[in-house]
């Protein structure tokens, strides 16, 4: 049976998604991404929030050209406020409702 490319990327993140795991973080994926990030990872003894693009090919020798084609990646970093929030209903009424 033949690998697909699509197959193929889902694999590459599959195996992202399992070393971040052994590290601590709980990884949310988002299936046939087209947006800037294909994996989210969360670690809560860190308070730390990674942005992931996943790529199967070879990294370029010169690095700098990543930044530049990834540049709205990029513009993720920085320091967030996290909420925990529901989205449930209130009065027959979905709402947030903030936990």
């Amino acid at each position: 049976m033949k690998t697909t490319p699509y197959k193929y990327g889902y694999l590459v993140e599959q195996y992202c998604k399992s070393i971040l795991k052994k590290q601590g973080y709980i990884v949310f994926r988002s299936a046939r991404s087209k947006g800037i990030a294909d994996l989210t990872a969360v670690n809560p003894q860190k308070h730390e929030i990674l942005f992931i693009q996943v790529k199967k090919q070879e990294a370029p020798k010169n690095v700098s050209l990543l930044a530049k084609k990834y540049s709205k990646l990029s513009q993720l970093k920085g320091q967030y406020t996290c909420k925990t929030l529901l989205f449930m209903k209130e009065n027959r009424k979905y709402t947030f409702i903030e936990v």
